[in-house]
């Protein structure tokens, strides 16, 4: 069995919040491939390989990619030069970064977070 690499041992990792401009409503699996083939054409293979970028959380427009914190603004710009997706335009604005993706969704999605303890007492 493999043991788990202790938290100073691993990669660092940054979460950036972006919104999607585009005429059509796009799926998850949309973004996905928008943003590795962004990244791939920006960056290349190496550095795809090197930032690691993810989809953690994808609601149309607002989606938050999660990459190692040294690569954040390759990441960003090769988010920010996608200006054509099936020939229709489209604009991805970066909103920001964050450690957490927690704070991502507060800061830069306002998204509300929810309570462990008000989970606990729904469940009962």
């Amino acid at each position: 069995m493999l043991k788990t690499l202790p938290p100073t041992l691993r990669e660092k990792k940054r979460y950036i919040a972006f919104k999607i401009i585009y005429e059509e409503e796009l799926s998850e699996g949309e973004v996905v491939n928008l943003i590795r083939k962004a990244v791939l054409e920006y960056y290349g293979q190496w550095g795809t390989s090197k930032s690691n970028p993810w989809l953690v959380f994808y609601k149309y427009p607002y989606g938050i990619v999660r990459c190692q914190r040294d690569n954040v603004d390759f990441v960003k710009t090769s988010l920010i030069l996608v200006n054509k997706y099936k020939d229709k335009p489209i604009n991805i604005i970066c909103l920001g970064v964050s450690g957490t993706i927690r704070k991502a969704k507060i800061k830069f999605l306002k998204i509300k977070p929810v309570r462990w303890f008000i989970l606990k007492r729904l469940k009962k």
